[in-house]
Parts: C-alpha cells; structure tokens; sequence
C-alpha cells in the first residue's frame, strides 16, 4: 500500500492504543481485528501511527505492524463485508478445517469476513487476505441475534483487570461495558465518563433495567467508574478483575469503598456516533 494511504483495518487480534508514540508510552485502549481507522499523522519513518478508531472515535498511537493501509472506500467496502463478529472470548484461525496449522488467534468482538461452510467449519478471510477455518459455532452474522447480556456477562466473569484492555485477556471498567454492550447493539464511547455523558440519569421514579450503567467517582470527577446493572441491586463491573457487586451497604457484596462514590444510574443512548475522542 502506498505510504499516504488515509485509513486502515486492524489486522492482528489486539493492537496496543498508546498516548505516545512508544512503547513505553501509556496504553490507553486496544483496537480489535477488524476495527477500521483513519490515519492522521505519522511519527519514526511511518512505524508508529497516530489513528482515530471508527468504532468509538477514540485517538491514539499504534505500531504501523498492526494495520493494512487502505483508501477510505476500500477500507470501507472491508468494514461493509466483515459481516462476522467472534462470539466466544477466544478461537484460533487455521490452514485446515478442524486441524493444520495457526494462521492467527482469534478474539471476542472481531470482525471477519466469513465464506463457505464445510462441515462445522466456515472459511474466514482476515483484512490482510490471509485465509483460514474456524467452527462456524464461533462466529455469528451480523443479522443473528446475540447472547443474552447476563449469559454473557456470566462468560466474563473472573476476567482480569487491564487498563486500556478491551478483550476478555484484560478489561478495564470502561472496556468491559463497551464491548459487552457492543455485542448487543449497543454502541458507546470508550471512557467511563464519556459514557456518563452520553447516558440519560434515570429518575428517581424510574425502574432500573438490565443493561443501565452505574457510575462512580469522586465529586471532582465525572463517571470515573462505571459498571452494568443487573437487577435487585447488583451489577457487574471490571475492578482488579470482572465480578459481581451489590449497592445495598448491607450486601456482603458491596464494596464500601466504591460506594461512596455512586453517582446513579444511566440509560445507554440508543443510537450514538463517535467524535473525536483524544486519548489524552
């Protein structure tokens, strides 16, 4: 691809977001295989590149290693075929059906473009043209209805807490609600308090739903914690790892800690298109 290409598509399962064209350079958040990107500068002879995710509008710098570059409508037209998201937290890509050789690891929310069937394995094709099988059990079109979001978030639990980490390797509280609300149609920004921003308070009067989000911070700071609300009190949320926690001050599972930091509860929008949110 010629070097002033303005986009691209991830093409590794996790490439690192970072503030700083470094690695040692905060990680900030993840971009999936499959995300598109457009590229907005470039820094140490194109290695690293400052991008802008598609999903959440989320900025940042990556290694160039990870992305094919594209034009914007072949970027575009990738995105529009990938009609296949991973539906289990993780699978392989391989040269043969149910066997042969790794092409490439496979995570949660990916998107790929599916082929033919063969048995109970689907061809898949990855944006940089390699090829591959994976059990067609885990991967689900677009137009498929997704797991119910406990049974989901059931899958998650014990998960490890990373930050900046948007797959089921590490998510922080932030991640975790994105990426499980994503799979159910749910597109959100990627910071907690963006997610504040964007979610209408709910009302004393109102009943809290599966899927509403709890958020918590100190008063100085606008949803610096956020989690999902289950029912009778609990939700799910990503601290030290993905768990079950309570809001009654009595439930064993409360933590106290956090608690006198609730904000309220919020409703998810039901449509939502990125800005341009900076990592900074």
């Amino acid at each position: 691809m010629r070097a002033a290409e303005p986009c691209g598509v991830v093409t590794i399962p996790l490439l690192d977001l970072r503030r700083r064209p470094d690695h040692a350079s905060e990680m900030c958040s993840q971009l999936l295989l499959g995300e598109g990107v457009d590229v907005l500068a470039r820094a140490d002879a194109g290695r690293w590149l400052r991008v802008r995710n598609h999903a959440d509008g989320y900025r940042g710098w990556v290694r160039s290693w990870g992305l094919v570059l594209a034009s914007r409508p072949r970027a575009r037209a990738w995105v529009r075929l990938a009609r296949h998201r991973v539906n289990v937290l993780g699978t392989e890509l391989r040269t043969a059906p149910g066997g042969g050789g790794t092409v490439s690891p496979l995570v949660w929310n990916s998107r790929v473009i599916a082929g033919p069937r063969r048995g109970r394995h689907t061809a898949v094709e990855l944006p940089d043209g390699r090829r591959g099988w994976v059990v067609s059990a885990s991967l689900a079109a677009a137009r498929l209805g997704p797991p119910r979001l406990v049974q989901r978030i059931r899958s998650l639990i014990g998960a490890p807490y990373l930050w900046g980490g948007r797959s089921p390797a590490g998510l922080d509280c932030s991640g975790f609600v994105q990426q499980a609300l994503a799979e159910q149609g749910v597109r959100l920004p990627r910071d907690a308090h963006d997610q504040m921003r964007v979610s209408r308070p709910l009302t004393g009067r109102e009943q809290a739903r599966v899927g509403d989000l709890v958020f918590f911070g100190p008063a100085a700071r606008s949803g610096a914690h956020v989690g999902i609300y289950l029912a009778a009190g609990y939700f799910a949320h990503a601290r030290g790892r993905v768990m079950l926690s309570s809001l009654d001050p009595d439930n064993m599972l409360c933590d106290n800690a956090l608690q006198v930091q609730y904000r309220g509860l919020g409703r998810p929008p039901r449509s939502w298109r990125p800005g341009g949110t900076e990592s900074a």
